[in-house]
């Protein structure tokens, strides 16, 4: 028979090799994938293991009931309400090693992608099981059935904002009804900048612009920020524009 203290160190190896993360805190076994984790006393294990004799049944029983609690906690997705999310690149890198499913959009903004819980976004995770070319596809279309009006920020100026604040704001950029909207109101080639996921602000190529978007990013609120650029999109091309334009 195993001491407690040998019992643990093997159960927890062996556990990695099936788990992402396995290891002893305290007086628990605690089973990491993310986004979910399960703890088990060790003195349960231990007890079971003593009981049977086993090690190997023992191991297999409590790798059984491991995965049988993380599945009961699984992500399920509902394709009706996931929607494509603006985000920095930066965002979500190197925390606590959780893989949000993410594209890049423009140079330093990705594409991720949220289911709408209700009181909270839940962001899709490159371990979800889920069909990735599905979420993206519903996720376009339900932001297409969505929509928001573009308005002129003040009568002097070809400066367009959003009418609703929303946390969809930023990803309206690119759906289909916003860009009819844009070539409606400003044309093809325009400037634009998301400097958090409420803020959309879109205007026509002039130098004076440039410097009232500055201050419009600088002045925006919204703790939830996505970049401080501003883009031109000229000829089918998105762009930084020029610090020194």
């Amino acid at each position: 028979m195993l001491t407690i203290a040998d019992f643990s160190r093997k159960i927890i190896f062996d556990l990695n090799k099936t788990f992402p993360i396995a290891r002893v805190q305290g007086k628990y076994v605690i089973v990491e994938s993310n986004p979910n984790s399960v703890s088990i006393p060790v003195s349960s294990i231990y007890r079971e293991y003593q009981q049977v004799k086993d090690y190997r049944k023992t191991l297999k029983l409590y790798v059984d009931i491991i995965n049988d609690i993380l599945n009961q906690y699984k992500f399920k997705i509902d394709y009706n309400s996931v929607y494509p999310f603006l985000k920095s690149m930066d965002f979500g890198k190197g925390e606590n090693d959780i893989q949000f499913y993410r594209e890049q959009a423009f140079t330093d903004i990705d594409v991720l992608y949220v289911s709408d819980m209700g009181e909270t976004f839940r962001f899709i995770l490159q371990t979800d099981d889920v069909d990735f070319e599905k979420v993206k596809k519903r996720a376009w279309e339900n932001l297409n059935k969505l929509s928001n009006i573009l308005v002129r920020l003040d009568d002097a100026f070809n400066i367009f904002c959003l009418r609703y604040a929303t946390d969809f704001n930023a990803s309206f950029l690119l759906s289909d009804s916003m860009q009819k909207q844009i070539i409606k109101k400003v044309g093809r080639d325009y400037l634009f900048a998301i400097p958090s996921s409420s803020t959309l602000l879109v205007a026509k190529y002039h130098l004076e612009y440039i410097k009232i978007i500055k201050s419009l990013i600088i002045a925006d609120k919204d703790p939830n920020r996505i970049s401080d650029k501003i883009y031109q999109y000229k000829n089918g091309v998105f762009d930084i524009i020029d610090e020194g334009y």
